[in-house]
């Protein structure tokens, strides 16, 4: 089984997915950041549940402005990564972005990330640009990423 569900995050969910988010990123996002992230005028967040509602195994925060999204932070627990969760936590995203006006979805990825790249890559997003020593590492060292955007198709 993929996931039980990709559902719209709750405040209650806020704890459980920082500490997600911890796993997933050396740069994580505490409880703070995360309110602060989705206090944002068009910002959202969903989650990918399996094991009932209090199991968060992934998540996409996300926010629309105009007609762009801007995939802020997607991330998976490492226990069900190549399961396609990502990619239905970004189909959830699209759809979502698409119905709030927006055309087109932009994000940055670590240019060393070869799974998330193949996932987007897979959905038509193409690199646009390059963000020299973007990403810090563990070790203090520093990664550049790769802009990315598609075009978003309209719903009927």
């Amino acid at each position: 089984m993929i996931a039980d569900a990709v559902e719209q995050l709750r405040a209650v969910d806020i704890g459980p997915l920082a500490r997600l988010h911890a796993r997933c990123f050396c740069d994580a996002w505490g409880v703070g950041m995360l309110r602060q992230v989705l206090a944002m005028p068009g910002a959202f967040g969903l989650v990918a549940r399996w094991g009932g509602r209090d199991s968060i195994i992934g998540f996409a925060l996300a926010r629309v402005a105009a007609d762009e999204c801007e995939l802020l932070s997607l991330g998976v627990a490492p226990e069900h990564r190549a399961r396609g969760v990502g990619l239905m936590l970004l189909g959830a995203t699209l759809e979502r972005s698409a119905a709030a006006g927006a055309r087109s979805l932009f994000l940055e990825v670590a240019e060393d990330n070869v799974p998330a790249l193949k996932l987007y890559r897979g959905i038509g997003l193409v690199p646009v640009g390059r963000r020299p020593d973007y990403y810090e590492n563990r070790d203090g060292s520093r990664t550049s990423a790769l802009t990315m955007r598609c075009d978003i198709p309209l719903i009927d």
